[in-house]
């Protein structure tokens, strides 16, 4: 099975919609979260492209430190050039070694969990989208199947990846990691205690964030269809969409307060990282052919 899954952002407990992941991505790579042994009741269907505009942003703070859903498409494009990167390097090392292509996911943008986008789950669910990739070289006739050569093009592909998001993801997990204090404010704990009897006024009982992405991930693995698990996907995004504006409303402001410190606090490495960032950028995109684009509400 094809591996899959976000970058890890946090050396504290794991975000309640960690498991939720898993379930998205079984509507469009067969990724299961279900137990050993167990199947999803429905193939899965093939991954929505994204709509995408393809400037870097003129701002990149937004980017590398997100404070709101709207943020986190930008953070999700930096997110999906790394993981073009890493799946072109890996192909031109196929490609070199006449080796043929293994079956893999194509690159995604994968939500951040930690910030909600509660605009775009409300209309699209919870399911990620393909980053949309040039044209690839054509399949070599005579490729062969070697697994010692496959795994290491795929060490040279996250090699390539490993080294652009060196240049950003230190700082970026410092960010996301400082996150986690404002889960203990009272306006958001309170806000919290709210969830359950909301989802339930929406037909969904649970009694907090983790167990409505238990119930999300149980949904959409024993959906009868595909079209079934898309449309359970959309009302569940809906339905989490509307209860969590309260939790939000009370998290952005706190996110914005708390990014302004940590930009007076890193400033020297925001600047080196954002001086950086659109040169390496543009190597890339001339190196391997691709280009850096972020997604956007259709």
């Amino acid at each position: 099975m094809p591996r899959v899954h976000r970058r890890p952002r946090r050396t504290t407990a794991p975000h309640p919609a960690a498991g939720l992941l898993c379930a998205a991505l079984a509507l469009t790579t067969g990724c299961s979260a279900a137990g050993p042994g167990a199947t999803a009741a429905t193939a899965p269907p093939s991954a929505e492209r994204a709509a995408v505009d393809y400037r870097l942003p003129t701002d990149l703070t937004p980017m590398l430190l997100p404070a709101n859903g709207a943020d986190t498409r930008l953070t999700q494009g930096l997110d999906g050039f790394t993981a073009l990167v890493r799946d072109r390097a890996m192909r031109d090392c196929l490609a070199t070694a006449r080796v043929q292509v293994p079956d893999a996911p194509p690159p995604m943008f994968i939500r951040q969990f930690e910030i909600p986008d509660l605009a775009h789950i409300a209309r699209h669910g919870f399911s990620p989208s393909t980053v949309p990739t040039a044209p690839t070289p054509a399949a070599v006739p005579t490729a062969s199947a070697d697994p010692a050569a496959q795994q290491r093009c795929d060490r040279e592909g996250a090699t390539a990846s490993d080294h652009l998001r060196s240049g950003y993801g230190p700082l970026q997990s410092a960010w996301l990691t400082g996150l986690a204090v404002l889960e203990r404010d009272e306006a958001v704990l309170a806000a919290r205690r709210e969830l359950p009897d909301c989802l339930a006024g929406q037909g969904v009982r649970a009694d907090g964030e983790q167990h409505f992405f238990d119930q999300v991930d149980r949904a959409l693995q024993s959906a009868p269809t595909e079209e079934a698990a898309r449309a359970e996907d959309r009302r569940l995004g809906a339905a989490y969409a509307l209860c969590m504006r309260p939790v939000e409303a009370a998290r952005e402001p706190l996110r914005a307060a708390l990014r302004d410190t940590f930009v007076r606090e890193h400033g020297a490495e925001l600047a080196r990282v954002r001086d950086a960032l659109p040169g390496r950028v543009a190597e890339l995109e001339q190196r391997y052919s691709i280009r850096f684009g972020v997604p956007v509400e259709a």
